[in-house]
């Protein structure tokens, strides 16, 4: 189905980031997906038909999919946003997301699924194994890429969304230090090692022989295009089960593990919290899983 309105909406707020404009076309498009099958088939239908009890079913439709409390609630926003720009366009009178509550994220982050050292290590080891899937001649870029791209996350623990948006520019390999754009747009400097380094090198070597039109963009598919999040989750939880490790393993598993292993060392909560790119230590505080005051600052070595 077409959707007009939200291609407004999109040019209406084209100053929010690339990242929240994909996240909420992806609520949008499931929630029409939804009312799609309950048979309001044009865009008019959706919007007028957009009551209460509809947008409570399609809430729990996201829940019994047992999908993240933190991306049912992302789904929730977009479609709160996107009702906005309806009532400040007078397409619609009220935003019927008014009266939908967010669901319940109180023990999400306990239940948070991050690897041991043990088990980030046959990860890493892993990655370097063929995929069923992957041609052998492009097995060595493959390979290097996503060794790479794991293990920054691990030792940095940048979110996935700042790792897909890395130019080759922001990283400094002379000083070993990265010039990250987080969340609200703000800059922060992410150091890295020699083992990060050597990765990286090893990635680059590959990434010149691709055929790349005008891109500065770190990392890219095969064909020399920006990777989605999507690429990444079902390349990694291909790795995972190769690996044998029995764990509902995502991107964020790996910036959870990072973080934890940073408390783990004895660095500082608020060290970790500029770090991680978290606008206060309490959110910090939720991903670490020891209690520690050593002020040591510490970089986790991946092997």
């Amino acid at each position: 189905m077409e959707m007009k309105l939200f291609n407004e909406y999109v040019k209406h707020y084209k100053y929010k980031s690339e990242n929240t404009i994909e996240s909420y076309e992806q609520a949008v498009k499931q929630y029409y997906e939804f009312m799609n099958v309950n048979g309001y088939n044009t865009e008019d239908d959706i919007i007028s038909n957009s009551s209460w009890s509809n947008l409570i079913m399609f809430r729990n439709m996201l829940e019994e999919k047992q999908l993240n409390p933190y991306s049912i609630n992302a789904r929730l926003s977009g479609l709160k946003s996107f009702f906005n720009f309806l009532v400040y366009a007078r397409i619609i009178s009220e935003n019927p997301m008014d009266t939908i509550e967010k669901v319940s994220t109180a023990s999400v982050e306990q239940n948070t699924d991050f690897l041991t050292h043990e088990e980030y290590m046959r990860l890493l080891d892993i990655i370097g194994t063929k995929l069923p899937n992957v041609k052998q001649d492009n097995f060595e870029y493959v390979s290097k890429r996503d060794l790479l791209m794991v293990g920054l996350v691990l030792q940095t623990g940048l979110r996935i969304s700042e790792v897909l948006s890395l130019t080759v520019n922001q990283i400094d390999t002379e000083n070993k230090r990265i010039k990250v754009l987080g969340k609200g747009k703000k800059l922060r400097d992410v150091v890295f090692t020699d083992d990060v380094l050597t990765l990286l090198n090893d990635y680059i070597d590959v990434r010149n022989t691709l055929d790349i039109k005008d891109t500065e963009i770190l990392f890219l598919s095969r064909t020399g295009k920006k990777m989605s999040r999507q690429n990444v989750n079902v390349n990694l939880k291909k790795y995972c089960e190769r690996a044998g490790i029995e764990k509902n393993i995502t991107p964020h598993s790996l910036r959870h593990t990072s973080i934890t292993q940073m408390g783990e060392s004895g660095m500082s909560v608020a060290k970790i919290s500029a770090v991680a790119g978290h606008s206060s230590t309490t959110i910090t505080s939720r991903y670490l899983h020891v209690n520690t005051q050593i002020e040591e600052e510490y970089i986790p070595k991946l092997f």
